[in-house]
């Protein structure tokens, strides 16, 4: 979310240089590798806008998988403690019903499977793939499989766009630097 020193993002042929930066956040659901929480209840951490209803943020925590925590801790008006509360996977899978409440057109994704278990991995995978179906989603990931079904996969070195391209079309490519991470 810095200032664009060189060059031009587009988003649906928008240069978001031309948006005002809170604006554009408020349009866009990010899910970082170390998820952040808010000091406050499990209701303000999942819509600290305050804009679901309270079937939607009950739905989303069911669907992640965590309402049986959340009831169990007192319900969603009792403080969080996140670190008390729940695993690193847990908070992924709740970080990511934080976001599933937005209605953002763009997910951005920073290692969303790193540091978790097989299981909370393709529970992550599934969600994103069915909810986020819709949506532009912009994911770092160095666990490939994370990123294996996307449209289009990007390989950087450097700071530098090294290959574009179909995830079965690079992985055809002897000499796809895809590939060989793939294969490495």
């Amino acid at each position: 979310m810095l200032n664009i020193q060189s060059g031009t993002i587009r988003i649906d042929a928008v240069d978001i240089s031309k948006i005002p930066r809170q604006k554009l956040r408020e349009q866009l659901s990010v899910i970082p590798q170390d998820p952040i929480f808010l000091k406050g209840t499990i209701r303000q951490n999942l819509d600290p806008l305050d804009a679901a209803s309270d079937a939607a943020v009950e739905l989303a925590i069911q669907k992640v998988g965590l309402w049986t925590i959340v009831t169990e801790a007192g319900g969603l008006d009792v403080s969080m403690e996140p670190e008390d509360l729940l695993s690193h996977g847990q908070r992924q899978l709740f970080c990511l019903a934080r976001a599933m409440l937005r209605s953002s057109k763009v997910l951005v994704i920073d290692e969303p499977t790193a540091s978790v278990d097989l299981q909370t991995d393709q529970l992550v995978q599934m969600i994103i793939s069915e909810h986020f179906k819709e949506c532009t989603i912009i994911t770092v990931a160095h666990r490939l499989q994370t990123i294996r079904h996307y449209d289009r996969i990007v390989v950087f070195g450097n700071g530098r766009i090294m290959e574009y391209g179909e995830p079965d079309v690079l992985l055809a490519d002897e000499g796809s630097k895809f590939k060989a991470l793939w294969d490495s």
